[in-house]
């Protein structure tokens, strides 16, 4: 089941990244106003989990507090990036970030893979990369910057994370902490800022349709945390990271729809012919290594 899982949390997170990159390009891109804007819907959501389940507190909890608190600084950075980065290259990030959880996998979880997982994985990671930067015209050396320590901002959070859960800690309680933490900070830190606070109030009264957006990638959002903790409870460490990195497929597919019918909302995105192309060249590697994958 931890495929399945891990599949559809990667469309849910594939989702969230493209309603960001839009929200960014045509309404706001201030992070601290972004953040507080979606918070406001997602704290909401976290109040009726006391209601609806058993959460209680847990040795865990500082330690689950604690990374809530550095996924917010990474969702700051993440959302300082896909302002001047295609929504598509900033999934070289999670490619980087699964090197790391492998890593992590064999030294703390004792996970290990057959010779046919492990080609698989290398040709996911490989064409993550290809689909990432072949196409990108940029500064080459600043995005490498950028996505690994965006990669590096993640990392305690998927660590910290599969720990609880081996400790036996439900899904839920993980799943609560953490974004706890996340959430109260993207709510008060902006309203604790005059100038910043100021632009929270404007943008949200400014169309119906960025509350629309934002409330779309919170949905999205949470969909995304909760199936991806059950992949993380149910399946390997490196094994989940390494799927996920299908997610640029989604991500362009969508990126490609929007643009074609609907540009005035279309995310920021390369789609001229020569990056067409290498797209489909990297989503054949990446299939075939998702087939090798799941081979036991």
């Amino acid at each position: 089941m931890w495929l399945v899982f891990t599949l559809i949390s990667m469309v849910m997170w594939a989702l969230v990244n493209v309603i960001d990159s839009l929200i960014v390009r045509n309404y706001e891109k201030n992070p601290f106003v972004l953040m507080w804007c979606q918070s406001f819907f997602s704290i909401f959501i976290l109040i009726l989990f006391p209601l609806l389940t058993d959460i209680h507190t847990t040795p865990w909890m500082y330690p689950l507090l604690l990374v809530g608190c550095i996924s917010f600084i990474g969702d700051l950075w993440f959302f300082r990036i896909i302002n001047v980065i295609d929504i598509s290259v900033t999934n070289a990030a999670w490619a980087i970030l699964s090197l790391l959880l492998s890593v992590v996998g064999f030294l703390l979880f004792q996970e290990s893979w057959t010779a046919l997982q492990s080609l698989g994985a290398i040709l996911i990671i490989a064409g993550a990369f290809m689909l990432s930067f072949f196409n990108h015209s940029g500064n080459l050396r600043r995005t490498v910057l950028y996505l690994t320590s965006l990669a590096l901002l993640y990392l305690p959070f998927y660590v910290v994370e599969k720990a609880a859960l081996e400790s036996g800690l439900t899904v839920t309680n993980v799943f609560f902490w953490i974004l706890l933490a996340r959430e109260l900070l993207a709510f008060s830190i902006p309203l604790s800022i005059p100038s910043i606070r100021s632009k929270c109030f404007l943008a949200l009264r400014s169309r119906w349709s960025f509350s629309l957006f934002n409330a779309a990638a919170i949905t999205c959002f949470f969909l995304a945390e909760f199936l991806g903790a059950w992949a993380y409870s149910t399946g390997y460490l490196s094994l989940v990271s390494i799927v996920s990195n299908m997610k640029p497929v989604v991500v362009i597919s969508l990126a490609w729809l929007l643009t074609r019918f609907s540009p005035n909302f279309a995310p920021r995105e390369l789609l001229t012919a020569q990056s067409v192309h290498i797209k489909l060249l990297s989503f054949s590697i990446l299939f075939v290594g998702l087939a090798l994958l799941v081979v036991e």
